[in-house]
């Protein structure tokens, strides 16, 4: 895991395939205690290490602190999961990079937590849910039931789906 004091994370590319320094703002979440603002800094993580399907090196390397200071903070809400599950889903994709090798067994490690992460929030809303879900079969590697999970948060496509199913 990349230290959160590391001069490396100056250099590393966000969503828009440009540097972001995503440890100064994981590093206030480590230290905030604040409800609303750990739900602000998690919105400006999600702005910048997700954009249209595109993730960098740094939204990977944020996916081992988002679930470490998730489990540590017991931070219970979606954003933090959906954040997880989105970067992880983006992260298969042809057109995002591939995570560096020395990243790769500490990335594992702690993304496997997800199921300990999902159990911080016993209040299990549809929002919650879908993205608790998606994450657990994002860090299971599987991919496509976890961008599924996700879509269906959406009660119209849900609606729609079961109305597909009853005439299939």
């Amino acid at each position: 895991m990349l230290d959160l004091n590391d001069e490396k994370w100056k250099d590393l590319e966000g969503g828009y395939k440009i540097p972001y320094d995503a440890s100064v703002p994981l590093l206030r979440l480590e230290q905030s205690s604040n409800a609303q603002e750990q739900e602000n800094i998690l919105d400006e993580l999600f702005e910048e290490l997700y954009h249209q399907g595109d993730v960098g090196v740094a939204s990977y390397l944020s996916v081992s602190h988002l679930v470490r200071i998730g489990i540590h903070k017991k931070i219970g809400t979606w954003r933090v999961l959906g954040l997880i599950s989105t970067i992880e889903i983006a992260r298969h994709s042809d057109k995002n990079p591939e995570l560096p090798s020395e990243y790769k067994k500490e990335y594992f490690e702690w993304l496997s937590k997800v199921d300990d992460l999902a159990k911080v929030n016993a209040n299990w809303d549809r929002t919650y849910t879908s993205c608790a879900l998606s994450a657990i079969a994002a860090s299971k590697r599987q991919i496509d039931l976890a961008e599924v999970i996700l879509e269906l948060e959406d009660t119209d496509l849900a609606e729609r789906f079961s109305e597909f199913l009853e005439n299939y």
